[in-house]
């Protein structure tokens, strides 16, 4: 058998352990990526070993498959490459041929452990981590990561002890549920005993392993009062940079709803995607090239924007996002929030563009694909779905996202806005009032969904309370929906409309069926506008 037979032989057997590997058998996708650009080697055909070929031949895409708007050929390549490096890594028997995916293509390499002489193999998309590292104004070069959170044991300070099973359910409590919130790293409760939250233990934490943050607190007994007072602190210097003091009356029967719902409240504020940490984080993220920004960096960018969704933001957001999900390893949530920007352009355009939509409902099922319990990613494909009219996936992502962290206030919230868009008026509002308990200071699209509601409701006056909340946020919608209100209220014309929303006559009833998914909330809004004096087409 000459060498080339040999080597081929190799190469299949070594394929075939690959295969076997846990993170290639359980995803089809990546064992049919494999496999195809494997076989076309072997058998000469290099020239088919391309982004539509793989997409279109292996994994079944339409053939009208687009890799300029759909980028999940390079991020399964990027996860391919990770995850061989893991195998590398893990597996402990001798490797007698290596196969690889060197990054800037999808032609395999074969290489022979004995041209190495025994020595370790570095494979070539090993030594390209796919890791970026920036540089800030005070740090040396470190790799920008999500934060690390720990939550240390909350201190009985009372003389009554017959109660430490609520202070102890109290830490064990917020441990799993900010484990559910998608943009921070959590720390086992348990592993965190033996710090008693001094500054040389938070010294030590931030050292040894490289916490961020720590969250604890004391809790004080009297009679059948509970005072729990909650902090958050940075590990760097003992910053206190949250605090807060909870006052309860504690009885046998509502003890673990006072649990709860303490722990629902802290976590919202510090947690939620526009929660301190997450802004704590997104000020002091470094100012740096698009090329040279780290995926973490621009997540925090995202959520700066969405925070007041300003225009100069968003185009930092839009950039940073774009920029990391060409260029560096996958990651389910950047793809996601990548899609939402494209949504929103989508959504807010006044004139429509269905490739905003395509590019950002192809991000949408990579994010999934990525990470199916990502909860932004569900997020994502709800909207996909119903942008696309397709109401009972729609319905099924959304339930799904809130099943992944029913208490992340702003998602649950973007979820009950979902709902009302499609006519689904009860488990709407039902979502709405439990973003609202879980944090009393509704973000844009709780305000948004209130004022839809309450429109569809004939509640004309507190629809008109609820979009002046929203100010100074301003779209091509909430223009023809204000002057809709105007024509309810006042059943008349309104004297003067402002030139930038009789610019949208002709654009009203496409602005509007890109919102609303309800036919007769859409009527409504029609003739709303048309006794206000704007007759639409």
């Amino acid at each position: 058998m000459n060498d080339n037979k040999v080597l081929e032989e190799l190469v299949r057997l070594e394929l075939s352990s690959i295969l076997q590997f846990r993170e290639i058998r359980n995803s089809q996708v990546l064992s049919k990526f494999l496999e195809f650009v494997v076989e076309k080697k072997l058998s000469g055909q290099e020239d088919e070993i391309k982004e539509y070929t793989i997409a279109v031949k292996a994994l079944g895409k339409p053939r009208d498959f687009n890799p300029q708007l759909d980028a999940s050929i390079r991020i399964h390549a990027g996860r391919l490459r990770r995850i061989l490096a893991q195998y590398y890594q893990e597996t402990g028997h001798v490797h007698v041929v290596f196969i690889d995916i060197p990054k800037g293509a999808y032609v395999p390499t074969f290489i022979k452990t004995n041209e190495h002489n025994g020595h370790e193999v570095k494979l070539p998309s090993q030594l390209q981590p796919d890791i970026i590292y920036t540089e800030t104004a005070n740090e040396p070069l470190e790799l920008r990561k999500k934060p690390i959170v720990a939550v240390l044991p909350f201190h009985n300070l009372s003389s009554d002890h017959s109660k430490d099973y609520f202070v102890a359910g109290i830490g064990e409590q917020m441990t799993t549920d900010l484990a559910r919130f998608q943009n921070i790293s959590v720390i086992s409760y348990f592993s965190t005993s033996s710090y008693n939250g001094e500054l040389k233990d938070l010294h030590e934490m931030k050292k040894d392993v490289n916490i961020d943050y720590v969250l604890t607190g004391g809790v004080r007994f009297i009679n059948e009062m509970v005072k729990l007072n909650v902090h958050l602190v940075l590990t760097g210097n003992g910053e206190i940079i949250f605090t807060e003091t909870y006052i309860r009356h504690l009885t046998p029967e509502n003890v673990f709803e006072i649990q709860d719902e303490i722990v629902s409240e802290v976590l919202n504020i510090i947690a939620d995607d526009y929660g301190i940490i997450n802004m704590n984080m997104a000020h002091a993220s470094p100012v740096t090239k698009p090329e040279n920004i780290s995926t973490q960096d621009a997540i925090y960018k995202y959520f700066d924007y969405s925070r007041d969704f300003s225009t100069e933001k968003f185009q930092a957001a839009f950039g940073a996002l774009t920029s990391v999900v060409q260029t560096q390893s996958p990651n389910a949530l950047a793809s996601a929030l990548l899609a939402g920007l494209y949504m929103d352009i989508y959504i807010s355009d006044e004139t429509e563009d269905r490739t905003l939509l395509d590019k950002a409902i192809a991000l949408a099922h990579v994010s999934v694909e990525l990470d199916p319990l990502c909860q932004h990613s569900q997020k994502v494909l709800a909207w996909g779905y119903l942008l696309s009219g397709k109401k009972e996936k729609s319905f099924e992502a959304i339930e799904q996202c809130i099943k992944l962290n029913p208490k992340a206030s702003s998602i649950v919230a973007t979820m009950a806005l979902a709902y009302i868009c499609q006519g689904d008026y009860i488990r709407g509002f039902k979502w709405l009032l439990e973003s609202m308990h879980l944090n009393p200071t509704p973000p844009g699209n709780a305000k948004f969904s209130f004022a839809l509601f309450y429109y569809h409701s004939n509640d004309y006056n507190e629809s008109v309370k609820w979009i002046e909340r929203l100010s100074p946020f301003e779209t091509p919608f909430l223009k023809l929906m204000q002057l809709s209100l105007y024509g309810k209220v006042n059943n008349k014309k309104k004297k003067d409309i402002d030139k930038s929303i009789l610019s949208l006559k002709d654009k009203a009833l496409n602005i509007i069926d890109r919102m609303v998914f309800d036919e007769k909330l859409k009527m409504e809004i029609v003739d709303g506008l048309e006794v206000a004096g704007l007759t639409v087409k």
